[in-house]
């Protein structure tokens, strides 16, 4: 819902607009801002971050922990960019961020498949050692269950990874691939954390295992790069008007 706008003055652009839930704003050195055009186009500009005109106004208290510089919301007022410092071309924007969306989404869904293994290792970890009523905790049907179904979603979701990357290997797009992969990834590494914590009982929700950190972490990887919902949306959109089958 892009609001912040761009205004052709002379040979600069002024742009004013908030923006929230950016990530790394505190501590970088520059920005890229995407903007609207006065004809309804999306532009992307460069500006030194040590602007008067860029006001950081907060750091978001955000569930996860794991980005260098937070989430910040970044007031823009005035900000005076000269045209040579458009990045591209006028109004293609949202062409040049698609170009990254599918390698760069799909680098997140490698660092989340990352750590839910992880978590997946800590609590198999737990149930072989652990003993439970007479037996190790993993041999109690209903922990063995999780861990199995903790090795199928690690499974299918790291043949979706390799699929996707050998498809944007292939020169392809991936858009589709990518957006399938994204849902995937995220809502199998949930689980599989989700499930991992509960092996953990008590020790699962305390600071005494990384998996209670990777839980907070995990849980915003199905609204980053696109919430689920969105990345359904499309697939049915395509579904429908016949681009895919």
């Amino acid at each position: 819902m892009l609001q912040t706008t761009a205004v052709r003055d002379g040979d600069h652009y002024v742009i004013n607009g908030t923006k929230w839930l950016i990530t790394g704003a505190e501590g970088a050195s520059f920005v890229i801002i995407m903007a609207m055009m006065e004809d309804g186009s999306a532009t992307m500009f460069l500006s030194d971050m040590a602007r008067p005109e860029i006001r950081l106004e907060r750091l978001m208290d955000s569930l996860d922990s794991c980005f260098t510089g937070g989430h910040g919301v970044l007031h823009f007022e005035n900000l005076r960019i000269p045209a040579a410092d458009v990045l591209g071309e006028i109004g293609k924007g949202f062409r040049y961020a698609q170009v990254r969306l599918a390698p760069a989404r799909l680098t997140h869904c490698m660092r989340w498949l990352g750590a839910a293994r992880r978590a997946h290792d800590t609590a198999l970890a737990y149930a072989r050692q652990r003993q439970a009523f007479g037996k190790r905790l993993g041999e109690h049907e209903g922990v063995g269950f999780m861990l199995a179904d903790n090795a199928m979603d690690l499974h299918n979701t790291r043949l979706a990874i390799w699929h996707c990357a050998w498809v944007l290997d292939q020169g392809h797009s991936g858009n589709r691939e990518s957006s399938m992969t994204k849902v995937t990834a995220s809502e199998a590494a949930w689980r599989i954390v989700d499930r991992s914590v509960q092996i953990l009982g008590g020790r699962g929700v305390t600071g005494e295992a990384i998996v209670e950190r990777i839980f907070r972490d995990l849980r915003a990887f199905r609204i980053y790069d696109g919430p689920s919902e969105v990345h359904r949306w499309s697939l049915a959109s395509k579904l429908l008007d016949g681009k895919i089958s």
